[in-house]
């Protein structure tokens, strides 16, 4: 079964990263891949479908990763978010996983320990 990956990060060797990451992965799964640079993008991203997983950055230009989740619990979108930074701010997590993240890494990520949360996010998602 082919499970959509939504990718915002602005940073674009990150997002090739994650898209090879990604091909690369042995779940019974595989992954299509798409990507928005910043918040403001993935919104309309999102508007033209649907998504199983967002693997979404924290700080971004013209809307972050906070304010983009809080617009993609407002749309009514329940999919697993896996938020992803550079930055230590405790705080910050502390509100992703209150405003409703799957899980929290900071980059630089190990490829194992988002291979997991990347399995465990897809198989605990209630399906469409």
């Amino acid at each position: 079964m082919t499970k959509r990956v939504l990718i915002v990060d602005d940073e674009a060797p990150v997002v090739e990263v994650l898209k090879d990451f990604f091909r690369q992965f042995r779940h019974e799964n595989s992954y299509e891949t798409e990507s928005a640079k910043d918040g403001a993008e993935a919104l309309i991203v999102l508007l033209r479908g649907k998504f199983d997983l967002i693997l979404l950055d924290m700080h971004m230009p013209r809307m972050g990763g906070l304010e983009l989740l809080k617009q993609i619990r407002g749309l009514g979108v329940t999919v697993p978010i896996i938020m992803i930074t550079a930055n230590a701010d405790t705080r910050a997590a502390a509100e992703a996983l209150g405003g409703g993240v799957f899980a929290y890494i900071p980059k630089p990520f190990d490829i194992r320990h988002l291979d997991h949360l990347v399995a465990l996010a897809i198989s605990t998602a209630t399906p469409k």
